[in-house]
């Protein structure tokens, strides 16, 4: 799961990369960056260049540590010097687009400081400690807006999901008991797995699909606005919910293999002593530390 995880992360993060280059912009909704800012174009480009540039170190697992500190780094930054001020001079995002890409940037951060954690020798326990709860208590936030606004999450849903509003509304509430069950260390494994794969399923099933038809569209069985423009923000998201899988993944595989608690019972593992190897950020251990782990 740690290897899977970190794939999934690096793969988002040079996506990012992509992204600003191709745009020669900032990324969509994460980073606001306001258009006066000098030499924006210069910057958007060296934006992009880094993100490239660190989802490669993470992706070939070469430099892992100090290219997931970066990572955690530049979204900390975002959110102190970006979104935080947008909350006073746009006070009409806080009914829901400030909530979103904060706290997306929240749980982005969550799991680079995992990633950062199990990256290296020795493995900071703070940063895994930090890592999770940051990822878990960012779940509930977007749960509660997919409540809040149901009707307009439900637009969402593809056609081939049926009864797209229980979609809506049964994502909103597993994201709110999942990521209290992360933070707090109730089946903390097992949550933190099945959200990385409710992520990736969205992903796969929601934002490819929708991706593929707005570049190289029209599509009969989904209506969206097409052109390259017009992908950038389904593009951005699509690299959002990968991201999001790897670190619910990487979150998952980084509670400790002793000491009390396993994915199926209720023990809590929320303050022990953490003992993820760096052979596990490796595909020929399968992702797993331990192989003889029953959480595998």
């Amino acid at each position: 799961m740690l290897f899977a995880g970190r794939s999934l992360f690096g793969f988002a993060v040079l996506g990012f990369g992509f992204v600003g280059l191709a745009y020669v912009d900032f990324l969509n909704s994460l980073q606001p960056v306001p258009a006066w800012l000098p030499a924006y174009a210069m910057l958007a480009a060296l934006n992009g260049v880094a993100l490239t540039a660190a989802g490669l170190a993470i992706l070939t697992g070469r430099k892992v540590r100090p290219a997931a500190l970066a990572v955690a780094l530049f979204f900390a930054a975002c959110i102190v010097f970006l979104h935080v001020p947008s909350a006073f001079t746009q006070p009409a995002l806080l009914r829901s687009p400030w909530w979103i890409r904060t706290f997306e940037s929240v749980a982005l951060i969550g799991g680079a400081a995992t990633l950062a954690a199990l990256g290296g020798s020795p493995t900071p326990e703070p940063w895994i400690r930090g890592g999770r709860r940051a990822f878990g208590l960012a779940l509930p936030v977007f749960g509660i807006l997919h409540l809040v606004y149901g009707e307009g999450t439900a637009s969402l849903v593809p056609p081939w999901y049926p009864a797209p509003l229980f979609w809506a509304y049964f994502t909103g509430v597993a994201q709110i008991v999942g990521g209290l069950a992360i933070a707090f260390g109730v089946w903390p494994r097992l949550a933190a797995a099945l959200a990385g794969l409710m992520y990736g399923s969205w992903g796969v099933t929601l934002h490819v699909p929708r991706v593929w038809c707005q570049l190289w569209g029209p599509c009969d069985f989904l209506d969206v606005p097409g052109g390259f423009d017009a992908a950038r923000g389904g593009i951005t998201s699509m690299f959002v919910a990968f991201g999001m899988c790897g670190a619910a993944w990487l979150v998952a595989g980084g509670f400790a293999r002793a000491g009390g608690g396993k994915s199926g019972g209720p023990a809590r593992q929320s303050d022990g002593p953490a003992q993820p190897v760096r052979a596990a950020l490796r595909p020929d251990s399968g992702g797993h530390p331990d192989r003889t782990d029953p959480a595998r």
